[in-house]
């Protein structure tokens, strides 16, 4: 049909290109808690990456679109093209940081108890004496 149809219009037939979108994988049958997380973060991250790679195609063609049309339209496009990748990057980042978190709880960590603020436990006459001794000091 698209050798008739270019024949019929006098033009060249252009070549598919290879999608970009994944094929669906069946997921495959997990049994333990820790090879879920491990699973759900592996796809959370395939489809995040693919995210980025489609958006990165979609905004050189935005961009390329709006400098040849010199359309606000276009270039508002472009606009939250950009913003929409680099909220994708940060979620990409989060659910980084989210693994970590689930592959290191806060308990195993050691935690250091820094006192900000310290009280004088004494009584008046103590503290007069510790003011008097901090004045003579200067």
């Amino acid at each position: 049909m698209n050798d008739k149809l270019s024949e019929v219009f006098d033009i060249e037939i252009i070549p598919e290109e290879k999608s970009l979108v994944p094929e669906i994988v069946e997921e495959p049958e997990i049994s333990s808690g820790n090879q879920k997380i491990e699973t759900d973060y592996d796809a959370s991250r395939k489809n995040l990456q693919v995210l980025l790679v489609q958006g990165e195609d979609a905004l050189t063609n935005a961009l390329e679109v709006a400098k040849q049309s010199e359309h606000p339209r276009a270039f508002e496009v472009v606009g939250n093209l950009i913003k929409q990748l680099a909220d994708v990057n940060q979620q990409l980042m989060d659910l980084h940081k989210q693994k970590q978190n689930l592959d290191n709880p806060k308990g195993s960590k050691t935690e250091k108890n820094v006192t900000n603020n310290s009280i004088f436990v004494g009584s008046t006459a103590e503290l007069n004496k510790l003011i008097s001794t901090m004045n003579k000091g200067e």
